[in-house]
């Protein structure tokens, strides 16, 4: 059997270390963090199915707090959007830390073996294949650990990814303009009184280009500030400050998190996979470009690789033979998003007064909004036509909306033209388009 190596503790790369364990492999992984550190420290949304899609045992003793509607407010605060959600035992906010220990115990049971608190510096290649990992031990010696297929699950900045060779035709770098800066903290809850709504979403709170939210809680205060491309903490204190003045029972104890961190907003890389290496997570930019949600995703795309992985005979982890990995997910997920990378990237380029505008003439609404999820049926060219009319009384936006909308009519052509089977020819003409929009 083969010997796996996945760098970094992700959802997408645990998923995959339990299936290929399962089936067989030896299986190790090495992440900077402790057990006690790793995972964020705050809660995100999932569907508890998703388990299910992997093969894995649904968790019984983690605490899940249910889904909420979520209230959309424009800079202005004087229209709002809502998203409604039935609600579901099936979808769920769950602790991210408790997430990451829970599949690391799964792993465990499998026979992974785990080495925490051991750096990933970068990838150990050859001429034409990734052959293992540099790590620095918790001792602080550095060394190369051999493998015949590198996972690679160690986040945006991956530094795997940014040391495979040029000629791999795999992107290094997820360029900060396709990132969310989000700064996320749970503050003292001063009052026990419900807020309503619940679950409040501001775009462009304060000016800035993003969207921030505040999530009340029965014990405290989960407030999110998130900006497109960059955050400042001058722009952290702006943010916080409304929020005090509009929420007075937000606390200035912070009892969670209290960081910042980055996350791609950007359609799933090109091409993820080379001989002896995949990405998966957000080091494939396997996220939702709107809002950065990617458990479910990275979850999903663990599992497919896991299962196109061990259907490999002999060990022999070419490009072509991992391509399937590719192909399945960006056809499941990856392609769908890639309408909603578009719609973000048009936002990035308004000013509180546009998105004003949008909302309070309906150009943006819950349709818009609900395409986070990669629901694209409202999408055709009467629906592209309406909203460029309504455009027309800021006429200026219509060159950055039509350069955006030309991307939905060429969805069906990114889907058909994908190779089912790894072509080099083919392949460089699919990326081609799809790097095009």
């Amino acid at each position: 059997m083969s010997k796996i190596i996945v760098a970094g503790a992700g959802h997408g790369g645990l998923t995959a270390a339990y299936n290929m364990a399962k089936a067989g492999h030896r299986v190790a992984v090495y992440e900077k963090n402790t057990p006690e550190t790793v995972g964020h420290a705050w809660h995100d949304g999932m569907w508890l199915g998703s388990f299910d899609r992997v093969n894995m045992p649904r968790p019984t003793e983690m605490e899940f707090r249910p889904n909420k509607d979520m209230v959309f407010f424009n800079p202005k605060k004087t229209k709002t959007l809502t998203l409604n959600f039935e609600p579901s035992a099936n979808t769920v906010f769950v602790d991210r830390h408790a997430l990451v220990l829970y599949l690391v115990s799964q792993c465990r049971s499998v026979g992974v073996e785990f080495y925490f608190g051991s750096e990933v510096l970068s990838g150990e290649c050859s001429f034409d294949r990734v052959r293992g990992l540099r790590v620095r031990t918790p001792e602080g010696k550095e060394e190369t650990v051999f493998g015949d297929l590198v996972i690679d699950a160690a986040g945006m900045d991956s530094p795997v990814r940014k040391s495979l060779p040029a000629r791999f035709g795999i992107p290094n770098e997820i360029p900060d303009a396709d990132a969310f800066f989000v700064y996320r903290a749970y503050f003292e809850k001063t009052d026990p009184e419900a807020f309503d709504p619940r679950y409040s979403v501001y775009f462009f709170h304060c000016g800035h280009p993003g969207m921030d939210w505040m999530i009340t809680e029965e014990d405290c205060m989960d407030v999110l500030v998130g900006k497109f491309g960059g955050l400042s903490q001058r722009e952290i204190d702006e943010s916080l400050a409304d929020f005090r003045a509009e929420y007075p029972a937000m606390g200035s104890a912070v009892v969670r998190g209290g960081y910042m961190s980055k996350i791609p907003l950007t359609k799933t890389l090109s091409l993820i996979v080379a001989n002896g290496y995949a990405a998966v997570g957000d080091a494939a930019g396997m996220t939702v470009p709107l809002n950065g949600c990617g458990i479910d995703l990275s979850l999903q795309a663990g599992g497919i690789l896991a299962n196109v992985a061990s259907g490999v005979k002999d060990g022999n982890y070419t490009r072509e033979a991992l391509w399937p990995y590719q192909e399945r997910y960006c056809i499941l997920d990856g392609n769908k998003l890639v309408i909603v990378a578009k719609l973000r990237a048009f936002l990035a380029t308004l000013r509180g007064e546009n998105v004003d505008f949008l909302l309070e003439n309906d150009i943006l609404t819950q349709t818009e909004i609900g395409m986070a999820g990669g629901n694209m049926r409202a999408v055709n060219f009467r629906y592209i036509l309406r909203k460029l009319k309504r455009l027309l009384p800021q006429a200026y936006l219509l060159p950055a909306a039509a350069k955006q909308m030309k991307g939905v009519v060429r969805l069906p052509k990114i889907t058909s033209a994908m190779p089912a089977a790894y072509d080099e020819a083919r392949v460089k003409r699919w990326r081609a388009i799809y790097d095009s929009i």
